[in-house]
């Protein structure tokens, strides 16, 4: 949502931003920051996004306060060779950011543009070109367009009476911050263990993020107890990266989740981010995928003004397009995700023959990790 707001701002556009945890995001100091320790939720931004910031003139401030890049993925099924993809000259295929300093530092660029108000309010109802809001000072709002960027639960999208389909994984995401031994590299990695995947994203200095996806149930048990996790991660964990310290812990339940409709054309709103679509965290595209949407509208924005009477065909033209591409891309991760954790054994001999193929067909792995990098 702040990415989308920079941009509309940067055309020339005057923007409203509203925002609940603003003042807890406006006091977010980046000068201190780096000694903080790293807050849980983390993201793999890919260069295409990266190149994105750039252009809106907020990735330096990210990169200046705490951003490791990675070159390399690697994936590999418990007790078999790593099959590693990587640019062909070496280039970063991204960089880990930490979501609570990019959406601060994004908010904080926002507060010194002179075409942008801030609010610290959310939408309760939406009506006619008007927003009610939770805020006494200004209870509502009037709109010549609406953009909704407030998650996968949005309050504004069920408002505007726009549903969702999706499922359940029955499944969780354990996160967790440690401190190594040494410097966990710039490869990010994936193994797939029975109905377990085990991850590591790379982070400054000596910290590394590892990642467990297992059912509900088993991370719900684990959590309970601090010795319980350490020792969890240990067991997967250890032979790879010998000893380190855990730091933090949390989980969150994993779901496939599309918006029916991200265009509206009475409401004069569109539906971007996680309130379009929420996907299984396995490749790391949620945070891509919102940044592929602004990408797609900042192109658009830039040549039409509001006041241009194709401006709504196009801009439902590009919304339509962007959710064609991230249906597909929640669809695929479903697959991904559902093979490698089936017990069938048909499905387990082809996605052994999957890797093998891979192996051996280098020129295939440069141009996944292209993708990945969508460079």
């Amino acid at each position: 949502g702040a990415a989308m707001a920079l941009s509309l701002a940067t055309s020339g556009r005057r923007v409203v931003v509203l925002e609940p945890q603003l003042e807890v995001m406006l006091a977010v100091d980046l000068t201190t920051y780096p000694q903080q320790d790293y807050d849980l939720r983390i993201s793999a931004v890919t260069a295409d996004n990266i190149a994105l910031l750039q252009a809106l003139d907020s990735w330096s401030p990210v990169a200046a306060v705490r951003a490791q890049p990675f070159r390399q993925l690697a994936v590999r099924e418990q007790g078999s060779d790593w099959l590693r993809f990587g640019a062909d000259d070496e280039r970063e295929l991204g960089y880990m950011v930490e979501n609570k300093l990019l959406q601060a530092s994004l908010l904080q660029r926002l507060q010194q543009h002179p075409g942008v108000e801030l609010i610290a309010a959310k939408v309760l109802s939406v009506a006619d070109g008007i927003v009610a809001l939770d805020n006494q000072e200004q209870p509502q709002l009037a709109y010549e367009w609406l953009v909704v960027a407030d998650g996968a639960s949005s309050a504004t999208r069920r408002a505007l009476g726009m549903g969702t389909t999706g499922v359940s994984y029955h499944e969780r995401c354990l996160l967790t911050l440690v401190k190594l031994q040494q410097p966990a590299g710039d490869e990010t990695w994936q193994t797939f263990s029975g109905r377990e995947v085990h991850a590591l994203l790379p982070l400054c200095d000596d910290y590394a993020c590892l990642i467990v996806y297992a059912d509900s149930p088993v991370i719900q048990t684990w959590q309970q107890s601090q010795d319980t996790v350490d020792a969890v991660l240990k067991e997967r964990f250890r032979a790879q990266l010998g000893d380190f310290e855990l730091i933090n812990f949390a989980s969150f339940p994993l779901q496939h989740q599309q918006a029916l409709r991200t265009f509206c054309a009475q409401q004069r709103a569109l539906v971007i981010g996680d309130a379009a679509h929420a996907i299984h965290p396995l490749a790391g595209q949620g945070v891509n995928l919102g940044l592929r949407d602004v990408a797609a509208l900042h192109a658009l924005i830039a040549d039409f003004t509001d006041e241009h009477h194709q401006l709504g065909v196009k801009l439902a033209r590009v919304m339509q397009q962007r959710q064609a591409a991230n249906v597909l891309m929640g669809q695929g991760l479903d697959v991904v995700a559902r093979v490698f954790r089936s017990e069938n054994p048909l499905l387990q001999v082809a996605r052994r023959l999957g890797f093998v193929g891979l192996r051996q067909l280098p020129a295939v792995r440069s141009m996944l990790a292209k993708l990945a990098g969508q460079s």
